[in-house]
This record gives C-alpha cells, sequence and structure tokens, in this order.
C-alpha cells in the first residue's frame, strides 16, 4: 500500500505535468483537480486506504497544501486561484523526473524557507518600502538578511509579493540567472516600463535589463533596512565572517606549507564538477554535486555540497580565514571570488585569494586561541567550519600591523566564599563545612550531599547554590531523578505533539509526523542543555544545576555522553540527536552541579565508581559536623524548647545501639523542624507516629525489633524524665502546653 506521502508526490508532479501542458495561461484550481483525477482515477481511494476514512484532509485539500513547497521553491505562482507553471518549475520536471524526488527536492527548498523564514519575510516587506524608481541587486538583498540569493529569487518569482520584480542581478538583469518562461520575460519588462526602470539601450528580445544608475548602492539598502539616512554615522558595515579552511595534498600534508602558502590562496577541490559561478545557490549546488558524486553517500554529498556552497556564496571578501596545521594556527584575509581552474597538470578547483597575515610567527591553537575553538575542529572531516561566534578575538590579529599580543582570555567566572550570613541561614556551627564545599566545586565542579533522611541535603543544596550564583533565580534549577528518567528528560529528546492545525504549517507538520497518528516530533530541550546554554551566552555569571536523589536514576544512561564531559569539561562531543550541527558542544565551565544522595537508599560503595569518580562527597550526617547540635541552635533561635533535640538524640542512640547498627540509619532534624511539629501540644507525637517509626520500621523489616517498645515516644520520653504535662515540645520549661 502507498504511503501518504507517495500519494502527495504523484498528485503534486501530475498537477505540474498538467499545467506544462498549459503554458502559460496555467489554470484554476478547480480544473487543475478536475485533469488530475481524470488522469489517475485511484487517486482518492488510496488516499483514503493511506490516511484512513476519518483522515482529516482530503486529497484535493492536502494538494493545496503540498503545492506552498512548490511555491516557496519559485517552480508555481498561484493568483486569483489560478496556477501557473514558472520557468523554474518547467526546468524542474525536467531535473527531477521521479515522482518521489520532485517532491523531496520541492520540500527541500520549502524546509530552508522555514528555517529562515524572517529573512525571506523581511526581505519580501522591505520591497514594498524601496524609493520610487529605483532597483537593488539580488546578492545586496540576500545578504542583509543572510538568506541564500538564489533561494530568496526564487521565491520571489513562486511568491510575488509587492516589489518582487525589482530584485535584479548585479548588472540589472530581470531573472538574476533564473530560467524565464518567454512570457515572464515579457512580464518582466511591461513592470520596469511601468516604473520607468527599463534600460531599452541595454536589453534585447529575450534579455531585460534596468538602468544601471537607478540600483540602490549596498550602503543605501543597508540605510533602508536600518531606518538611516545614507552615509550617517552609525550605519554599520556588513560583519565579516570568520571560517576554518583546512586542506590537504595527496601526501595529507596541509597545503599552507605549500601551495596555500606560495600562492596565497585557499582552495577546494572540483574534481568532477562543472564550473558554477559566484554566489550560486543551494540547490543548484547540491545538483551538480549529485551528478558528479553519484556513488557517494547521501550524507558525503550533503556535507560536499555544504562546503562548497559557503566557498562559492557565503565567504565574502574581507572575511577572516584560519588554517590549521597541527597545533598552528595561520590567519589571513580574503581578496577576492571564487575563480574555478582545471589545469592540466592539477585537479581541478576552486581557488580564493587571502593576504596571510602570520605565515612565519603561527599562533598556537590551543595556548593562544580560545578554547572553545577545539570542540569547532573536533570533526575531522570537515574541510570548512563556520567560527564568526569569535570575530571579535581574531579582528585585532589581522589588521595591516597585527597585534602580537594573544587575543583576550575567555571570561571566567568564579565562585564566592561563604559567607556567615549564609551559615547562619542554615544553622550551621560555623563557615568552614561550606567552605569546603566551594573549594571542592572549584577543583571539581560537580559535588554530591550525602546522608541519612532528614538531613536537610536538597535544603542546603538549593541555599549554596543561590549564593554561589548570586541569588539569580534564573541561574539555578532543580530536577530530581527516578528510575524512569532517561537522558531524553536530561538533556534532550524527542517529544510528540499534535501537528498545528494552521494550512501554512500543514507541510512542516506532515514532513515530521507519523501519518498513521497524526503526530508531529519536536527536538526537545531538557533542563541540563537548557542551563548549559545560557552558561555558555553569559560566562562571566556561575550556574547551578541541582540534582535531587541523584542516585536513584540510572547514571550512565541518564547522563549518556554527558558522562565524559563531566570530567573533561574543556573537551568537546557530538550530540546523539545531532542537534550541536557538528560544532561540538561541551559542558561550560561555569555550570556546576550539586546533587543530593539518601545513603538509606543506595549506598555511596554502590554508585557506579567511574560516576564517583567525577564527583566530589561531602557527608550531612546527625552525628557529625556540620549538623552536631543544628536542631538546638534552630529550637532557640525561634523560642522552642529543647526537648525535641532532646528526643532525637536518644532516637538515634538508640539505633545505633539497636540491631541495624548502620549509622545511615539515623533521623535527621529535618523531622523535627517543620512548622507543623511546634503547632500543639499534640504535634510531635503525629509526626513521630506517622513519619519516624514507620520509617523505621521499614529499616527494621524482618530483624524482629518491636518498633513501638524500641523507639515509640512515650518509652524515650520515660527515659530522659520528659512530661509532656510538665514540660511541653511547644512550650517554655514549665509551662502547661
Amino acid at each position: 500500500m502507498s504511503t501518504a506521502f507517495e500519494i502527495s508526490a504523484r498528485a503534486v508532479r501530475l498537477a505540474a505535468t498538467i499545467l506544462a501542458e498549459h503554458l502559460p495561461d496555467g489554470l484554476p484550481f478547480r480544473e487543475v483537480k478536475r485533469l488530475i483525477h481524470r488522469a489517475d482515477p485511484a487517486l482518492t481511494d488510496d488516499w483514503i486506504a493511506a490516511r484512513g476514512p476519518r483522515a482529516t484532509s482530503d486529497v484535493d485539500t492536502n494538494l493545496g497544501y503540498t503545492a506552498t513547497s512548490l511555491t516557496k521553491a519559485g517552480w508555481l505562482t498561484r493568483a486569483n486561484r489560478v496556477w501557473r507553471l514558472t520557468g523554474l518549475g518547467l526546468e524542474a520536471l525536467g531535473d527531477y523526473p521521479e515522482e518521489m524526488t520532485f517532491l523531496w527536492e520541492a520540500n527541500a527548498r520549502y524546509d530552508y524557507w522555514v528555517g529562515r523564514r524572517t529573512g525571506f519575510d523581511a526581505a519580501a516587506k522591505l520591497l514594498s518600502t524601496l524609493p520610487d524608481e529605483r532597483w537593488v541587486g539580488l546578492e545586496d538583498l540576500a545578504g542583509e538578511y543572510d538568506v541564500d540569493a538564489e533561494a530568496l529569487a526564487a521565491c520571489l518569482q513562486g511568491t510575488r509579493p509587492d516589489g518582487w520584480h525589482l530584485v535584479l542581478s548585479e548588472d540589472g538583469v530581470a531573472g538574476a540567472g533564473l530560467p524565464l518562461l518567454p512570457a515572464e520575460t515579457e512580464a518582466w519588462r511591461l513592470l520596469l516600463e511601468r516604473d520607468e526602470l527599463f534600460d531599452e539601450a541595454g536589453s534585447s528580445l529575450d534579455v531585460v535589463r534596468a538602468l544601471p544608475d537607478r540600483r540602490l548602492t549596498a550602503e543605501e539598502l543597508t540605510a533602508l533596512v536600518l531606518g538611516e539616512e545614507p552615509g550617517q554615522e552609525g550605519v554599520p558595515h556588513r560583519p565579516r565572517r570568520v571560517w576554518i579552511i583546512r586542506g590537504t595534498d595527496q601526501r595529507g600534508a596541509s597545503l599552507i606549507r605549500t601551495r596555500w602558502r606560495d600562492e596565497g590562496v585557499v582552495t577546494l577541490p572540483a574534481d568532477r564538477l562543472p564550473p558554477l559561478p559566484q554566489g550560486a545557490g543551494p540547490q543548484r549546488v547540491r545538483k551538480a554535486v549529485d551528478d558528479a558524486d553519484s556513488g557517494a553517500t547521501g550524507a558525503q554529498r550533503d556535507r560536499r555540497a555544504e562546503e562548497l556552497h559557503i566557498f562559492l556564496s557565503r565567504i565574502q571578501e574581507g572575511d577572516i580565514v584560519v588554517c590549521t596545521d597541527g597545533p598552528k594556527a595561520y590567519l589571513g584575509v580574503v581578496r577576492g571570488p571564487a575563480d574555478y581552474s582545471a589545469p592540466n597538470d592539477d585537479a581541478a578547483h576552486y581557488a580564493r585569494s587571502v593576504a596571510w597575515r602570520n605565515l612565519d610567527a603561527p599562533l598556537d591553537f590551543v595556548r593562544d586561541l580560545p578554547s572553545e575553538l577545539t570542540g569547532r575542529v573536533a570533526d575531522a572531516d570537515a574541510r570548512i567550519v563556520d567560527i564568526s561566534h569569535f570575530a571579535s578575538h581574531l579582528e585585532p590579529l589581522v589588521v595591516p600591523e597585527p597585534e602580537k599580543a594573544a587575543p583576550p582570555r575567555d571570561i571566567e567566572a568564579r565562585l564566592p566564599d561563604v559567607t556567615q550570613e549564609l551559615a547562619d541561614g542554615l544553622f550551621l556551627d560555623g563557615t568552614q563545612w561550606l567552605q569546603e564545599c566551594v573549594e571542592l566545586l572549584r577543583g571539581k565542579p560537580q559535588l554530591i550531599f550525602h546522608g541519612p533522611p532528614g538531613t536537610g541535603k536538597t535544603f542546603t543544596a538549593l541555599a549554596l547554590a543561590r549564593h554561589l550564583t548570586g541569588g539569580s533565580l534564573s541561574n539555578v534549577r532543580l530536577v530530581q531523578f527516578h528510575p524512569a528518567y532517561t537522558y531524553e528528560d536530561f538533556f534532550e529528546g524527542f517529544r510528540p505533539r499534535l501537528p498545528k492545525k494552521k494550512p501554512s504549517d500543514s507541510r512542516a507538520d506532515e514532513r515530521n509526523s507519523d501519518s498513521a497518528t497524526g503526530l508531529a516530533f519536536d527536538l526537545v530541550q531538557g533542563p541540563l542543555r537548557r542551563l548549559a546554554d545560557s552558561a555558555q551566552e553569559r560566562p562571566a555569571e556561575v550556574f547551578v544545576l541541582v540534582i535531587d536523589e541523584i542516585n536513584r536514576g540510572n547514571l550512565a544512561k541518564v547522563f549518556g555522553e554527558m558522562y565524559f564531559l563531566l570530567e573533561y569539561r574543556t573537551e568537546f562531543v557530538h550530540l546523539l540527536y545531532g542537534s550541536d550541527e557538528g560544532r561540538g558542544f561541551r559542558l561550560p565551565p561555569n555550570l556546576y552541579i550539586i546533587g543530593t544522595m539518601n545513603t538509606v537508599d543506595r549506598t555511596v560503595a554502590l554508585m557506579d565508581a567511574a560516576m564517583r569518580r567525577r564527583f566530589s562527597f561531602m557527608e550531612l550526617h546527625p552525628d557529625v559536623p556540620p549538623l552536631t547540635g543544628l536542631l538546638s541552635r534552630w529550637l532557640d533561635a525561634n523560642e522552642h524548647p529543647r526537648d525535641a533535640a532532646l528526643l532525637l538524640d536518644e532516637l538515634n542512640r538508640r539505633i545505633a545501639e539497636g540491631p541495624a547498627t548502620d549509622r545511615d540509619f539515623r533521623v535527621g532534624h529535618s523531622y523535627l523542624m517543620q512548622s507543623m511539629a511546634h503547632s500543639s501540644p499534640r504535634a510531635v507525637d503525629l509526626i513521630w507516629r506517622t513519619q519516624v517509626l514507620p520509617l523505621l520500621t521499614e529499616y527494621h523489616w524482618g530483624d524482629g525489633t518491636e518498633i513501638e517498645e524500641t523507639y515509640g515516644l512515650p518509652g524515650i520520653r520515660a527515659h530522659l524524665g520528659l512530661n509532656p504535662g510538665e514540660q511541653g515540645e511547644t512550650g517554655r520549661p514549665g509551662s502547661d502546653a
């Protein structure tokens, strides 16, 4: 049985074929549907079989949605319910004869539009505000909004917003290199004549050209985008990009040792590729790569097409290039366009002229450049890597007389020392224990508080986290592990959602959905990924993730590749779901993790040895500092009698002398620091009976201990000589409370 996508591909290619027979006038949509069903009578039945009788849309409605991909690709125009195939669409019919391939290629162009929709929409909006009798260069407009020039030209051809005809090639030619039907060329001629922009002397029967002196300069366009006057101070130049470019000769040696150094260039292999012009769009480049490398895998062709498109179109004059040779880094500035060369004695290649700055004094890649750069070159197969984020670090080194000093070091967040105020707020005796925690985090940014229940591990962890982050609530996040917790919950994973109902979004939802259930899947970030991204963006601030009950999860499964990064914070890894886009991911050095661990649930000794090595451990136990005397201090501060502290001390003494003799079975102070514990004369009795004794019953399960007789509150009171009638837990000594 055919899938819904296969049926969609059948319908949309059949529609394009029918429209090719009705050029240039096109057909009303209702007529397109009628001719499709006449040519393929089984279309409706096959659609129902694939989607089910309760499908939310029929095959005709789906065709209307699917055609959006063709419109954004520039293959189809739709106006007043009339569909017309463009010259680009006619070319696509010949280039992609298979139904599935035809729709996949259209969808790829649609996906590019979706990913950069803001830029496409802004460019289209700008066209309606162009000054009278002026036109704009395609490359200039695409550069302003960081979209591919060829994709922008195609999208304007399909969507036809106001002013679409004012976007021309750099020399003012209509179509900007797109294949045009004679009717399209004539329509362009008429529109330019209407706007008094037509260059009759420079045009011919097949070429329509605009008056060259009416073009908006790049400066004027930038000013228009920013709402400024041309030439006004503050109108910025386009920011330069920075690229790592790597190449090797047949022996595997870096080309910076030979050709690149000697000829002042960087090159990219062009084996079996035809000459492609400067500014060639991604679709044109991908087709050339597919034809040349038909025996390569899809992933290999994707990589080569992306790198070739960057080299031809995205790299601009003035950009910085970084070439590595082992630990050495060479910097240069791009000085010219991409040129194709196919000499008889050498392999074909594209070359760009580069003015090298430090051939005689290369930088040390690890010592002199930002540490985060190492993650950008972790992929040994990548020839070109965008590192424009580091432009501010590298620009001082490529001026005509480079500065000798290395770029500024990365900003480092510092953990503050603890204060007496923090210790007093936690009722700890002094700051020594807390300060030791800070020192441990400075040496190893992961720490676990472990101890019996009720010892305030989570409370202390959160208080310390808030102190370390300066009280910033957005810099602290709390999660709790449990046996069902996974990597997808903790870091990132795919999550289902119902597809959006808007027609404009239906194509994207269909491509990422299960046709049987209608569910779409999104890659959703978990708490660790979100906090790590925030820490990466704000390196001068401290961020803390508190993981409660850390030992209750399957740590190796939950942490995944983060397992490695916990120990090697300066290293990068490639993420499971590829969301790092090949650049690598690391845990920022200003992100700290504090875990809590109930040692009764699972002892420290049973934790995975590799995970134990990645954390420091600090104990919170009723019998040892800093918790000794804590309950008494709290009772005094809140003007409660010390009876509760005496009761707890005696309870823990009996536990220590009991048959279990396990120090982790002691009971922590937090049970008796609840507000309800001091709300009535019998509140302690209630807590003892409903919280403390059930806990001890579980500890002593099956060992024959009489829980009530050994740990009951009446017996402990009698042993200590405490009588609620004479000295109640909620009143002062000697009161009747």
